[in-house]
C-alpha cells in the first residue's frame, strides 16, 4: 500500500513537471463532471492533458490549486502550493527541522492530497553550502515527502 501511494505521488510530481496544454473543450465530459462535483465553487483557469490523465489549474477562493484526474473522471489527487515553511503543519515542520535537510534551502512546498493519504513535499537543495572558492560545488537537490505525522517517507534526487 505504501509503495503504491509513493508511486502515485511520483507520477503526480512528474505530471506537474511536464506540460501539454489542452483546452476545456477537449477534456472528457467525465473529467469535467467529476471536477465540478468535487470542486463546485472553483474557477478553472485551464486544463492540461498528460499521458497519465488530466490536470485542472484552478482557483478556489484565493487559493491556486491543481487537481489530477484519470481519463474516466477518477480523482487522483489535489496539489496545493504552500508559501512558507511556517504554514506547514507543526508535525511536518518539526519532522523537517529534525531531518538532515533542515539547513538546506527550501525551493518549493506543496501539500498533495490523494485518496490514500495527504503528503507534504519540500523541494530542497544545499546551494548555500559553498566550497572554498564560493561555488555551489556540492549542489544536491531532493524532493522530500513527509506524512502528516512529520515522518520523512521518501526522498527523490532531482
Amino acid at each position: 500500500m505504501k509503495k503504491s501511494i509513493l508511486g502515485f505521488v511520483s507520477v503526480f510530481v512528474v505530471m506537474t513537471m511536464t506540460a501539454g496544454a489542452q483546452g476545456a473543450n477537449e477534456t472528457p465530459q467525465a473529467v469535467i463532471a467529476a471536477f465540478n462535483t468535487r470542486f463546485p465553487h472553483a474557477t478553472v483557469r485551464k486544463w492540461e492533458e498528460r499521458k497519465e490523465g488530466f490536470i485542472a489549474d484552478f482557483r478556489l477562493g484565493r487559493k491556486k490549486l491543481f487537481a489530477y484526474f484519470a481519463s474516466d473522471g477518477t480523482w487522483k489527487g489535489t496539489e496545493t502550493p504552500i508559501r512558507w515553511t511556517k504554514d506547514l503543519p507543526a508535525a511536518v515542520r518539526d519532522g523537517w527541522r529534525n531531518s538532515d535537510y533542515s539547513a538546506w534551502r527550501v525551493l518549493d512546498l506543496k501539500k498533495i492530497e490523494t485518496p490514500e493519504q495527504p503528503l507534504y513535499t519540500l523541494h530542497v537543495n544545499n546551494g548555500d553550502l559553498l566550497d572554498a572558492d564560493r561555488h555551489d560545488a556540492f549542489l544536491e537537490e531532493y524532493m522530500l515527502f513527509f506524512s502528516e505525522k512529520g515522518e520523512l517517507v521518501r526522498k527523490d534526487k532531482m
